[in-house]
């Protein structure tokens, strides 16, 4: 394994923690590469032996399993001098998309063909882990831990947890993963021993996940968790049967519920399950570069505007923001007729808006140019900032339709426009239409999300 000193990592840049370690994105001068660099966290002499075991046998995993193209590859081990001691990390390809659920919390309505390309990927990634001698466990498939690369292709990630099958370790206890994604032998056998039906049962709930976008029993305790899993109990269906028209879901739920199943012994196999996967998936391939394309612009697009509301230091604590918003909510709509009318003229003032660019155009002067911004304007601004700016549009969308805030017809008019200036100007037109008609109900509802 090619080996890193201190000096050839640049620009690193936190930008998160997986497992046991810190992430950082830098630039590796000897691999002339953008790359992530997982580290130790914590450095006290107590638990430092323990914690470079951790990372040495996920280094050991991850050189088993890297040669696989859906698996996150291990590019080299990082070594830096610190006094007297000496630091490591794993130098990884960097994935410039984040997670499988980055990708749902960005994009409101992820394509099917590429919802049905990620499944395809991630049953053959984990049949490559589960096929090698001997198989690895992975033990916390779930969104977070399925990373995206340029070209939106699944890199299955984070073995801190994994098992080689036959390994003597003491490293990693039995009772460990994400619980939500849990089978129900883990969380009541205190002499349960790993097996791969256990990610089995992990891919079936991130089935679930790819459908819904949200994270399996939000706001339960996980004492309730525990035992309503134990007792059979999975996520809602509702999530799953909302699409049963769209093509391929109504197999995929059954693949869905099959890998779910309480009994182990009653769940397919990764190789069974990629085989289900491969026949949904080549329903869609016609549609996938399309949809390859549209959601990578799209990504683009939120970096961009991400990046902008940073440098203008809009990035400000959600309490702050919450009350900016509110403010500009009560100074556009509140006081006068003339605010009103401006806001109930939107048609009137977009004709404007078209013939002046019309007169622009065509070489005419316009007096207006410079005239002041108005307070519809301003509110369109501040709505459209402050929901693009949480970092959690998807969840926005969704909690103003369980409301009843936002009908059909609405919802439609947001996820049709097709950049950042159209979505700017229609969730204003929307939201300043909807303070009108229940300002409470509208301003409660913002309260309740930050």
């Amino acid at each position: 394994m090619q080996r890193l000193p201190a000096g050839d990592l640049e620009r690193l840049e936190l930008v998160g923690s997986g497992g046991f370690g810190l992430v950082y994105r830098g630039w590796s001068k000897k691999l002339n590469r953008e790359i992530a660099l997982k580290m130790i966290q914590g450095s006290r002499s107590s638990n430092m032996k323990k914690l470079m075991k951790d990372l040495m046998k996920e280094r050991d995993v991850m050189q088993k399993a890297c040669s696989d193209t859906y698996v996150l590859r291990l590019l080299a081990v990082y070594e830096k001098p610190e006094g007297s001691l000496i630091e490591y990390g794993l130098v990884m390809e960097y994935m410039p998309y984040g997670s499988l659920r980055t990708l749902f919390d960005k994009i409101l309505n992820v394509p099917w063909a590429l919802r049905f390309q990620i499944l395809h990927q991630v049953a053959l990634g984990m049949n490559y882990l589960h096929s090698l001698d001997p198989p690895i466990i992975h033990r916390d498939l779930k969104p977070c831990n399925v990373l995206l690369n340029k070209h939106l292709d699944v890199q299955i990630t984070d073995f801190g947890l994994s098992r080689i099958v036959g390994a003597t370790s003491s490293v990693t206890p039995s009772f460990a993963g994400t619980l939500s994604y849990m089978a129900p032998e883990a969380l009541n056998d205190i002499n349960y021993h790993p097996t791969m039906s256990c990610d089995v049962y992990s891919y079936g709930i991130l089935l679930w996940t790819m459908f819904s976008g949200e994270e399996p029993y939000p706001g339960v305790h996980d004492m309730v968790i525990q035992r309503g899993v134990c007792e059979g109990q999975r996520p809602r269906l509702s999530h799953v049967d909302q699409y049963s028209d769209v093509r391929m879901v109504p197999e995929a739920k059954e693949l869905m519920i099959n890998c779910w199943k309480h009994k182990a012994e009653d769940r397919p196999s990764f190789h069974d399950c990629s085989k289900s996967t491969a026949v949904m998936f080549e329903a869609y391939t016609d549609e996938i570069v399309n949809a390859v394309r549209n959601v990578q612009d799209l990504l683009r697009q939120i970096s961009l505007q991400d990046q902008y509301s940073e440098a203008l230091g809009t990035c400000e604590d959600s309490s702050m923001r919450m009350e900016s918003f509110i403010k500009g909510l009560g100074n556009a709509l509140q006081s006068d007729e003339e605010k009103t009318e401006v806001l109930c003229s939107e048609e009137a003032k977009t004709e404007d808006e078209e013939l002046r660019n019309d007169n622009i155009a065509s070489g005419a002067s316009s007096e207006d140019d410079d005239h002041d911004i108005s307070s519809s304007e301003l509110l369109m601004n501040n709505v459209a900032s402050v929901i693009k700016g949480s970092g959690d549009y998807n969840k926005i969308m969704r909690n103003l339709d369980n409301d009843g805030i936002l009908t059909k017809d609405e919802q439609e008019q947001l996820n049709s426009t097709q950049n950042l200036k159209e979505l700017v100007n229609e969730t204003g037109k929307v939201m300043a239409r909807k303070y009108k008609e229940n300002p409470t109900q509208l301003v409660s509802f913002f309260k309740n999300l930050f």
